[in-house]
């Protein structure tokens, strides 16, 4: 398995896949999202600060729009909080269709994975407890996923919740990555628990999300159908979306 990081701007990649042509495939492929992205909103500053879902305007506008656009009407929410799920999924698709076998795209804790063989995913929440010890393990048959992670105690989410990390799974990153911030936004209050069971109601309600989990200090909440979790011993953290290969 050939692993590459790769950065531009707010964009920071790792790419875990069995073909080299098809990681640079990936990286081509999110560099030149970025790039329409950024000639879009240039001339569309609105599309980048709206905090309600926007369609674009016209009908000449690229596939990161589009993909965006759809993912914030689906969770009814801006449609800059799926980007960094959006420009996952383009590179691994981009990757899929280079030959890769199987390919992981992880865009700052935002994770696109295709293929036959699954990933254990490390997720990691900040200050809480069990930050780092927590491991979601798709299967191959799961594939293609979505997981994506939302805070708003670190990282640069915009978050106006209080949730250490909210992670989304679905078919496509791109809704993931909206969903994890919208249910994010829901995780706040002094009552820990009860804002996270209002998280998971809003996870739950929520089409095209497949299960969502929640850790909010030392509380952890779960809905729906998930990867099969597992608990690291202490002392065994992984790092920060450290991503381990089965």
């Amino acid at each position: 398995m050939h692993e590459r990081r790769w950065s531009r701007k707010e964009t920071e990649l790792t790419i875990k896949s069995d073909s080299k042509r098809a990681i640079k495939s990936a990286i081509d492929a999110a560099l030149g999202a970025r790039r329409e992205l950024e000639r879009y909103v240039f001339k569309n500053p609105d599309f980048r600060t709206s905090l309600d879902p926007m369609s674009p305007k016209g009908r000449d506008y690229p596939e990161v729009v589009g993909l965006m656009r759809r993912a914030s009407e689906i969770v009814e929410i801006g449609p800059f909080a799926a980007v960094a799920g959006t420009i996952s999924q383009m590179a691994a698709e981009a990757g899929e269709r280079s030959g890769a076998d199987a390919i992981l795209v992880d865009n700052g804790g935002d994770i696109a994975m295709i293929g036959n063989r699954g990933f254990q995913v490390g997720i990691y929440s900040g200050l809480s407890s069990i930050s780092g010890r927590l491991v979601l393990t798709p299967e191959p048959e799961d594939l293609p996923l979505g997981i994506c992670t939302s805070s708003g105690t670190f990282g640069h989410s915009l978050s106006f919740g209080g949730a250490d990390a909210v992670a989304v799974i679905s078919e496509e990153s791109s809704i993931a990555d909206a969903a994890a911030t919208a249910v994010g936004n829901e995780v706040e209050g002094d009552d820990v628990e009860s804002s996270v069971k209002r998280g998971l109601d809003r996870a739950d309600d929520l089409p095209e999300v497949g299960g969502c989990l929640i850790v909010r200090e030392d509380f952890v909440g779960v809905v729906g159908s998930l990867p099969e979790i597992s608990t690291l011993p202490e002392g065994k953290e992984v790092l920060p979306r450290e991503l381990l290969q089965t």
